[in-house]
């Protein structure tokens, strides 16, 4: 034993000077691991996509991109990343050549794939409808109602492949061991036609969007003694709106209300109506709260718990009418060897200001038709026209129509 602590203590001020270098030494190796490539390595790299047209989606998978390397430098791997260019794209599959950013110092080896093809779709907006998917069953002694959803439309917006798939989209409410009524908001999700969901080919990509992306529904839970019903709103309004304004719809919302209490009083309610509304001196569209106190209901019938009514109420400029001149009647049908003599026509349109003060010339279509009609003047000739929506035609425009015989023009 004495011989071991004699060993231990030769060269001590040696061994301990070994022993705080080899520490040192091994804390500068550590302190030199970064995220910098190695001298030749093959690694996976993000791909970027740039330039992308604001009306194209991706709906294909964006593959991973393998690239060998010759570092000199040991520069950082964020520094290193694959892109594409769609600048000019199309809708359609396309191939697409993989292009490197490469940092001073860095040589690129090889690249796998060089080019990857893409899928891109147009851009479109469809307004859906938004399903309720109710599971679970309430507490024991309690029944669920009919739900009501705000909104009860949301607007789409996806690759058009996806879109013509879709018809609503869903939302799930659990009302398991509910005993009163439930007010919660929920995401949408999205359904095929078969009632099966519909997932980008890559969840990053989030091809699809709803606006609103969540909604709001209401389930009535009550006992299950009360009889329910549900029953229309009406609305009706009093005054006048601003001087060169009107009414343009007026609308309950919700459209459908449920009621609780005694079966025999339900019975005697056929619908709710809403008086009274005044709209005097408004100038624009505007949605007004109905207090639920101002409305007479038979003793023992009361709303459903959570129960909101609003009316909105859309205010717009009064239609106006626009005459259009010069515009060309094109002549359908012309009997075999004759001629016609060009008709043209001014042309009174009816609408919404916004509507008519947008129309172009382009934009309407006028004709008449010559099928078995002889050489000579046809006076009051009918026109026949298409205009877009919201636009209307003031009276029944007829013109001259004049053929000539082929002998006419020798």
């Amino acid at each position: 034993m004495q011989k071991i602590s004699e060993i231990l203590r030769r060269n001590l001020e040696f061994k301990i000077l070994s022993i705080v270098l080899a520490v040192i030494f091994w804390l500068w190796i550590n302190s030199q691991v970064d995220t910098s490539i190695s001298t030749k390595n093959s690694l996976n790299v993000p791909l970027d996509i740039r330039n992308q047209p604001a009306n194209l989606v991706i709906v294909s998978n964006i593959p991973p991109i393998t690239v060998r390397i010759n570092n000199t430098q040991g520069v950082s791997v964020s520094d290193l990343y694959a892109y594409v260019d769609l600048t000019g794209a199309v809708p359609g599959q396309h191939s697409f050549e993989v292009k490197m950013n490469t940092p001073q110092g860095v040589t690129i080896e090889s690249i796998s794939p060089k080019t990857v093809i893409l899928t891109l779709d147009l851009v479109k907006d469809k307004i859906l409808p938004v399903d309720v998917s109710i599971t679970g069953k309430p507490e024991k002694g309690f029944v669920v109602g009919e739900y009501q959803v705000n909104p009860s439309v949301v607007n789409v917006r996806g690759p058009t492949s996806i879109l013509d798939k879709l018809e609503s989209v869903s939302v799930e409410v659990n009302v398991t061991g509910a005993k009163e009524t439930m007010r919660v908001a929920r995401p949408v999700t999205f359904k095929d036609i078969k009632n099966e969901g519909i997932f980008a080919p890559d969840p990053n990509l989030k091809s699809l969007n709803a606006f609103p992306d969540t909604v709001e529904v209401l389930v009535p839970i009550y006992p299950q003694e009360l009889a329910s019903k549900t029953v229309p709103i009406r609305v009706t309004t009093t005054g006048q709106p601003a001087e060169g304004m009107m009414v343009r719809m007026v609308k309950p919302v919700p459209s459908y209300v449920q009621l609780l209490g005694d079966e025999e009083a339900l019975n005697q309610i056929q619908y709710i109506n809403l008086s009274n509304v005044d709209v005097s001196g408004m100038s624009s569209t505007r949605s007004i709260d109905y207090p639920l106190n101002s409305i007479s209901l038979p003793s023992g019938v009361s709303f459903m718990e959570g129960t909101k009514i609003s009316v909105l109420v859309t205010i717009g400029p009064s239609p106006i009418d626009r005459t259009m001149r010069g515009l060309n009647v094109e002549i359908r049908n012309i009997p075999a060897g004759m001629t016609a003599e060009r008709i043209t026509i001014d042309l009174t349109v009816h609408g919404f200001p916004e509507a008519v003060n947008a129309l172009n010339a382009e934009d309407i279509s006028l004709w008449v038709d010559a099928t078995g009609l002889e050489a000579g003047s046809h006076p009051n000739t009918t026109v026949y026209w298409s205009v877009p929506a919201g636009v209307s035609v003031v009276g029944e425009p007829k013109v001259e129509l004049v053929l000539h015989a082929p002998e006419e023009n020798e």
